[in-house]
């Protein structure tokens, strides 16, 4: 088991690293333009203020004081709301549909299942690799800010940066687990990583439709990005707790509804 999870970190390290960086660059450029912002912070606001109602909602902008006077405000609105997310959909996609289906659809799922291993054993060592380059995305990205953030001399909450960090994870072992399901009951990578990114896009709509119409607010909870409240974790040092429930029960439960799938299926069919 061991040895899966070893050679399955080291097959994707390089994309890891790629993704990793792709973080740092978009975090370099939110804090290199933070100071002339802060700057020039009473005019971007009138400016913001003319914006229509409906263009804050749909951004999650709550407080225009809050988000040209820290970085974490900043961050929350330029960053955390709609880039950190797509970067970690995009690596859990391509790994998790990748861990079981892109065996299948290269024809090396046969070498693995050959191994002295049970199938159990390798579904969850693909897991527990899975959760590991999940933290180490999570962990790496989140050092860059206060990285940055000392080689411009801004200051940034360290607490606020755990939150955020500990939220990125539960929202990203959330979309690993309904990948992963979707994962061992494909034989197709594109066709596993087609079929959440479908899944995504429609939690996407529904939570800004519910933004927009009163009389279906109610579609938000049934959205992932409804529970990633990054405005909470990082303006208020907030995870409130049936986010924690929602993102790890969906986890564990796709995680597990993976395992009996790949258990029970006929690889050669």
């Amino acid at each position: 088991m061991l040895a899966i999870i070893t050679r399955t970190l080291k097959d994707n390290r390089t994309s890891l690293a790629v993704y990793i960086l792709i973080c740092a660059f978009f975090v370099w450029m939110m804090v290199a333009f933070f100071p002339s912002m802060l700057e020039n912070s009473e005019g971007m606001a009138e400016a913001f203020a003319n914006y229509p109602k409906e263009f804050f909602e749909a951004f999650d902008i709550t407080n225009l004081d809050v988000m040209f006077a820290s970085l974490e405000g900043f961050l929350a609105v330029e960053y955390y709301s709609i880039i950190w997310p797509i970067i970690a959909i995009i690596l859990v996609l391509s790994f998790g549909s990748g861990a079981i289906a892109g065996e299948i659809d290269r024809g090396t799922i046969e070498v693995l299942l050959a191994q002295p291993v049970s199938r159990a054993r390798l579904y969850w060592a693909k897991c527990v690799a899975g959760v590991i380059i999940i933290a180490a995305l999570v962990i790496l990205s989140s050092l860059c800010v206060p990285l940055f953030a000392s080689l411009y001399n801004i200051e940034f909450q360290w607490q606020s940066l755990f939150v955020i960090s500990s939220l990125g994870f539960l929202f990203s072992f959330a979309l690993f687990g309904i990948t992963m399901m979707f994962s061992a009951l494909s034989s197709s990578k594109g066709r596993a990583a087609s079929i959440v990114g479908g899944v995504v896009i429609i939690m996407y709509g529904l939570d800004l439709v519910s933004k927009f119409k009163e009389s279906v607010e109610n579609l938000k909870y049934l959205s992932f990005f409804h529970y990633f409240d990054h405005n909470a974790a990082l303006l208020h040092n907030q995870l409130d707790l049936l986010n924690i429930l929602v993102f790890l029960t969906v986890g564990v439960v796709g995680l597990i509804i993976g395992a009996v799938i790949f258990q029970k299926r006929d690889i050669a069919t």
